[in-house]
């Protein structure tokens, strides 16, 4: 079952308040940050989950000049301090409540029980904590910077199967390397939320040189992915490799008998389900059409097209054995022997 919208921003930022959160107070729901994208998606979901008014939260505002930054959220009470120290603005949320403490730390527990979640949160985390270090000979790596190891980001790791990782308690972070690593963070996105990281992130992903497989070992990969119809270019694109690689592949497969093509437009869409059958949405009309028993030249009619362009497309579904042409002329539609699938 798939994670709803709210669920997955409920944990996202959950994660955002374990990484710049308050976890000590009972008084009140606190999330600092300098990015003002996540403290408005902070406050957006807890707004939402507690059903609560703008004039609730505070935002207190640290600029190194003490200037008023402006604040897009009406209604919400402001502090503007100065802060000479900081870089840039920075900003904290919060939201007194004694009650609303406790059922958010009643949420937090109920994600983390949630593996379902474990993306989404590490996401929120890593917006927070995260950084993405390229140093000298291209070395790539991710780095969560945490005062001590903590078993629930380890949890969160390991549930998404990230298993190329070490605590390095002289710089205070957990280190990742490993290109399969890098994988699953792009798979799942989990450095998208925070857009200054989500763009290091994918510049940095996008430098990994092209992976190479052994010739078998793609044939294979290859085969095992066509469970459902696929191009020559969306493999090539899953497998980081030219057209011209992978259609040398498919090619291969199919003379080996392992996989059959059908042809929608100008694209081929391969598959391995032999008892697949794979047509465009205007053949599904013609399908519908020859319910009846119709003259070419009333399908040329109806789709206003001619008596040619008709007859081709009968033609081929004549060949994959889903109408037949009477004694008559006339073409009707026969029972399927194969599943259809209409892409198109």
């Amino acid at each position: 079952m798939g994670v709803e919208l709210l669920d997955r921003r409920v944990a996202e930022c959950v994660g955002l308040w374990l990484a710049e959160g308050d976890n000590k107070t009972r008084m009140e729901i606190t999330f600092t940050n300098n990015c003002w994208p996540l403290i408005d998606h902070f406050f957006k979901t807890i707004k939402k989950i507690f059903n609560i008014e703008n004039f609730r939260f505070r935002i207190y505002t640290y600029t190194p000049n003490g200037s008023k930054v402006q604040i897009p959220i009406k209604g919400i009470r402001k502090r503007y301090y100065l802060h000479k120290r900081a870089t840039k603005p920075y900003f904290i949320l919060r939201l007194a409540s004694v009650e609303i403490v406790k059922e958010w730390k009643k949420i937090v527990r109920d994600t983390l029980a949630n593996k379902d979640f474990s993306p989404y949160v590490l996401r929120g985390f890593f917006a927070g904590e995260g950084n993405i270090h390229s140093g000298a000979h291209n070395n790539r790596v991710l780095r969560i910077a945490q005062g001590i190891r903590k078993k629930y980001i380890e949890d969160l790791l390991n549930q998404i199967g990230i298993t190329k990782y070490s605590f390095y308690a002289p710089k205070r972070y957990y280190l990742i390397w490993n290109k399969k690593n890098w994988d699953i963070f792009a798979k799942l996105k989990i450095a998208d939320l925070h857009p200054d990281k989500k763009e290091r992130f994918w510049r940095l992903y996008s430098s990994f040189k092209e992976e190479h497989y052994s010739p078998n070992y793609l044939i294979e990969e290859v085969y095992k992915n066509l469970n459902s119809p696929k191009t020559t270019r969306e493999l090539a694109k899953i497998y980081k490799r030219s057209f011209a690689r992978l259609q040398d592949v498919v090619i291969l497969l199919k003379k080996q008998g392992r996989i059959s093509n059908f042809q929608i437009g100008s694209v081929s869409y391969w598959t391995k389900d032999e008892n697949e059958l794979i047509i465009s949405k205007i053949k599904k009309k013609y399908l519908e059409f020859s319910k009846s028993p119709r003259l070419t030249f009333e399908f040329s009619k109806k789709f206003k097209v001619d008596w040619q362009s008709s007859n081709r497309r009968l033609k081929e579904l004549e060949k994959l054995e889903l109408v037949r042409r009477r004694e008559d002329k006339k073409w009707i539609k026969t029972q399927a022997k194969k599943k259809i699938t209409v892409i198109g």
